[in-house]
Parts: structure tokens; C-alpha cells; sequence
């Protein structure tokens, strides 16, 4: 079993049926929708969200089928799917071939981490060959942005030499790369361009360590999450001098999306869900997607304004009972027209952020 396929069963072992293979798609993806990101939290996947943005849908398919040929999983109804009893056995057998880091976390970091990667990447390229006296060589990020990020960053230590710098990042990667498995330490390495050198992809890395690509691409972005991760604790600031300059501008952006963040905003000026909606001439359920994303990142975001506390204990008491996070089971046990499905949705999100719901997929 080649690594994507055991990320599929294990998406699929985690959704126990109650999601479609879109939702898995979804997820590697790294949708900004309301559902996914909601997916991501509720089914404890956030380690997965947005590891494979450019996943092409067929290949997915093609991988269900072979899990399915391979009597892994099986169909409960249209795309929906669980992990057989081979399955749970193929699972828990691959774990540790497989292991993913605890600090993978694409829904927190995907974003602030691979902007890290693009600037780190052309500096120590840029860096490299200015000390080697060579001022002409092709960029290995194309981005501008990123290319002007390098320029004022060069600017901006005028009177420290090239050769300090370059020798300032060596030893923080160096450190670095000594917490991590050796594993993502050379994938990480490997990837790295200078002076008359070219880094390697991925394909190549994997041809090199005898892995498949998929699973050199997990273990890079790994330890992209962690370096992220290092960064953000304030004592580390010292540490990483050189590090922190790079990605002090991305650590405190917020994960909420721009559109939640302005709804927020309103709500913070005491306007109701559907003022928001009229104000922002979008549909009211947009507004309640919002709010279940706030609810989701806000620890302290009350709840009580939306849905009462007896409504809360009646929606918590099924979940409990039936041991699902399927919307529509839940809506149909309450049998109340009285309570909405974006009351169940902020109940669920509350009780993952309690630590109240089912506990991550075994393996």
C-alpha cells in the first residue's frame, strides 16, 4: 500500500461512512468552504487539510477503486464508504511506516508555511551565490511578491555581510533540522538550491531515499508545520533570529477567511445574523457558515445567543447517544422543528473544541 492510499483509508476510516469521497477530496484540497474546514475539525483531519491542493479528482477515484478491489472498504451508499476489517488490520500494519508528525497540521499552517518555504528557499539561493560572486542566476521562485519580499529583506540588513548571513541561516537550520526526524531533515535539505546547484523535486528525493513522492511531499510539509509551529512560541524569537524575520509578518495572521473576518467584525458592532446578511447582501445561511467558523476558532465565541442551553443539552444528549456527526441523523432524532441545522452545527463544533466528541481515528 503506497502512502496516498493509506491517507484515503484513513480519511475514510475517520468519516465512518457519514461523508462522501468529495469530502475527502475536499479536504487534501484545502477548501475554504464552511463544511470542509468544519469536516477538517469535527473528524479530527486537520493534519491532512490542504496537503494535496492540486489533487486531481480521477486519481482519487482510481485510488477508492483499488482500495475497493483490495476488499478494504466497502460502498454503504453512492460514494459513501467504510474501512472493512482488512482494512482496520491494513491500517493499523501501515501506521508505522506511515507515521504522520503530531505537528502537521495543514489547516493551521499550510498557508504560513509554504509562503515561509518561498522566501527562505530564494534567500538561501540569493544569499549563496552573491557570497559566490555570482549576481546572475535564475530565481527558483517566480512569485514577485516573494522576489520583492527577498529584495527589502537584503535592503534592510545593509552593514551585515552576505557571508554573516548565509552563515546565521546554516546554523538555524542546522538546529532546526536536528529536532526533526532525519528523514524530513534531508527531504528538507535535498530540496535546497545555491551557488551552481540545483535542488531536487520531490520525484527525484524519492527516487533517491527509495520512497514514493506522495510521502516525501508529507514529510516536507511536516516540517515546514513545525518550523512554523517553533516559530510561533515568543521564546524562540532569539533563538531564530534569522527565521523569525522571515515569517514574523505571517504568525499572528488569523485562520479565519477574509469574508468570515468581516462578518465578524459586524458582529462585533452587536448586528444580528440576518443584519449581516442585508448589510453584505449575502444569503443568511453564508452568514451562519461564518459563524459556526468563528464559533470553530474562538474558543470563548458564545454560542448561547444562537441556540439556548436546552437546545444545546438536547443536541448534545443524541450526538452522545447515536455517536454520529451526520447532520441529517441528528436532525431526524431530534424530531423538533425548532432546532436548526446551523444550531447542531454550533453544537458540534463546541463540543470538538471541548474535547466533548468522538476522539481521533485509531489505526
Amino acid at each position: 500500500m503506497k502512502s496516498f492510499e493509506y491517507l484515503c483509508l484513513k480519511c475514510i476510516y475517520a468519516f465512518k461512512g457519514e461523508r462522501s469521497i468529495s469530502a475527502i477530496y475536499h479536504l487534501f484540497r484545502g477548501k475554504k468552504s464552511s463544511q470542509t474546514i468544519q469536516d477538517a475539525n469535527i473528524f479530527l483531519l486537520v493534519n491532512v487539510y490542504g496537503l494535496f491542493p492540486d489533487l486531481n479528482r480521477n486519481y482519487l477515484q482510481q485510488t477508492i477503486h483499488s482500495l475497493k478491489a483490495d476488499q478494504l472498504i466497502r460502498e454503504i451508499h453512492n460514494e459513501h464508504w467504510e474501512v472493512t476489517d482488512k482494512g482496520t488490520r491494513q491500517l493499523s500494519e501501515r501506521e508505522h511506516i506511515y507515521p504522520l508528525a503530531p505537528y502537521l497540521n495543514g489547516y493551521a499552517y499550510k498557508d504560513k508555511s509554504l509562503t515561509f518555504w518561498k522566501r527562505y528557499s530564494l534567500l538561501v539561493q540569493t544569499l549563496s551565490n552573491l557570497v559566490g560572486k555570482e549576481s546572475s542566476f535564475i530565481p527558483i521562485q517566480y512569485d514577485d511578491d516573494i522576489q520583492r519580499w527577498v529584495k527589502n529583506h537584503l535592503l534592510s540588513q545593509k552593514g551585515v555581510s552576505k557571508e554573516r548571513l548565509l552563515n546565521d541561516l546554516y546554523d538555524e537550520t542546522y538546529k532546526l533540522l536536528n529536532q526533526v526526524p532525519a528523514n524530513q531533515a534531508t527531504v528538507f535539505a535535498l530540496k535546497l538550491s545555491g551557488y551552481h546547484h540545483a535542488g531536487n523535486t520531490e520525484e527525484q528525493i524519492a527516487r533517491i531515499m527509495k520512497q514514493d513522492s506522495v510521502w516525501i511531499h508529507v514529510e516536507f510539509h511536516s516540517l515546514l508545520h513545525y518550523i512554523i509551529q517553533t516559530l510561533e512560541k515568543k521564546e524562540t524569537a532569539s533563538t531564530y533570529k534569522s527565521f523569525y524575520l522571515i515569517c514574523c509578518d505571517l504568525l499572528d495572521r488569523p485562520l479565519l477567511t477574509d469574508t468570515t473576518q468581516k462578518s465578524l467584525k459586524l458582529l462585533h458592532r452587536g448586528l444580528s445574523i440576518s443584519e449581516i446578511a442585508n448589510v453584505r447582501r449575502l444569503k443568511k445561511s453564508t452568514i451562519e457558515d461564518h459563524v459556526v467558523e468563528i464559533a470553530m476558532q474562538m474558543k470563548d465565541f458564545p454560542i448561547t445567543p444562537y441556540v439556548e442551553a436546552e437546545k444545546i443539552k438536547a443536541i448534545e444528549a443524541v450526538i452522545h447517544d447515536r455517536q454520529t456527526h451526520q447532520l441529517r441523523k441528528i436532525k431526524e432524532q431530534l424530531n423538533s422543528e425548532a432546532i436548526s441545522y446551523f444550531q447542531i452545527r454550533l453544537v458540534l463544533t463546541r463540543m470538538v473544541n471541548a474535547n466533548e466528541s468522538r476522539q481521533p481515528a485509531e489505526s
